[in-house]
């Protein structure tokens, strides 16, 4: 797992003027991948801004740095499908700065910057403030690949499907979601 934090020892909820961010651009011989000091005005909009603590190391990151990976829809991009910290900044109603929130899927990391900088700012409807007792490090480590697994299973459940229907065939059980769903199982 990636782990971001704060320059300084500023507050939970001041946003630096500048903050760190790995950003993948596109060249002539490829992508590089180069750690960047950016500002607010580098985000794309959104309604709600988080400071990042935790960001996965996903197949769709990779792709997002490999020459013709063919996910990322322009560069430059900061990488990271999925992301996991604390809110500073919301307009939305839903959502307080102080929440402990988590965001993955959608375009994070590939049609607009994603996890792998100190903040982030997306879309109110694509972040999901956290349970009571779950903490952001547990929701990175659930991620994406979790989700979908928990997605999919909850499908197979909802279609009525039992322990005593005997055994679920996983294919790509040694992948991300194939792993999860079959601890799921």
């Amino acid at each position: 797992r990636h782990v971001t934090s704060p320059t300084d020892d500023r507050s939970a909820t001041e946003i630096p003027e500048n903050f760190r961010a790995l950003v993948a651009r596109q060249t002539d011989d490829g992508v590089d991948l180069t750690s960047e000091t950016v500002d607010l005005s580098f985000l794309p909009e959104g309604e709600v801004v988080v400071r990042v603590e935790y960001s996965g190391a996903n197949y769709k990151d990779a792709l997002a740095v490999t020459p013709k990976g063919g996910v990322v829809r322009e560069y430059p991009i900061v990488p990271g499908i999925d992301l996991a910290g604390v809110v500073v900044s919301s307009t939305s109603d839903g959502l307080s700065v102080g929440d402990r929130v988590v965001a993955h899927g959608y375009e994070i990391g590939t049609g607009r910057h994603g996890g792998y900088a100190e903040y982030a700012r997306v879309p109110a409807e694509w972040v999901v403030p956290l349970a009571e007792g779950l903490s952001t490090a547990d929701a990175a480590t659930i991620g994406t690949a979790g989700f979908t697994a928990a997605l999919s299973v909850q499908a197979l459940l909802a279609r009525g499907l039992t322990p005593s229907d005997g055994p679920v065939l996983v294919t790509g059980a040694s992948g991300g979601v194939g792993s999860v769903s079959v601890d799921l199982l």
